[in-house]
């Protein structure tokens, strides 16, 4: 499995009713073999990760290449 960045972005001339930023990823659909931009909003990020909490059983965890990829990413290459 490959782990993803999900980002934060601070909406900058928001109208009144906007939430204050949203969460960004994009990510590979290997269904539709395609790319996709994902925008999700403060509040279904809640729901997300109260769905995943309640359904252990279909988290998966980084692997040991994973995590060393991400460990020199984070400590060589500062993103």
């Amino acid at each position: 499995m490959q782990i993803g960045k999900l980002n934060y972005t601070y909406n900058q001339d928001k109208h009144q009713a906007a939430s204050k930023g949203y969460h960004h990823v994009l990510v590979f659909d290997s269904v539709e073999r395609r790319y996709e931009n994902l925008i999700i909003t403060d509040s279904e990020m809640k729901k997300i990760r109260e769905r995943a909490s309640k359904n252990p059983e279909d988290l998966v965890a980084p692997s040991w290449l994973d995590r060393l990829m991400e460990w020199f990413r984070f400590n060589f290459l500062g993103n």
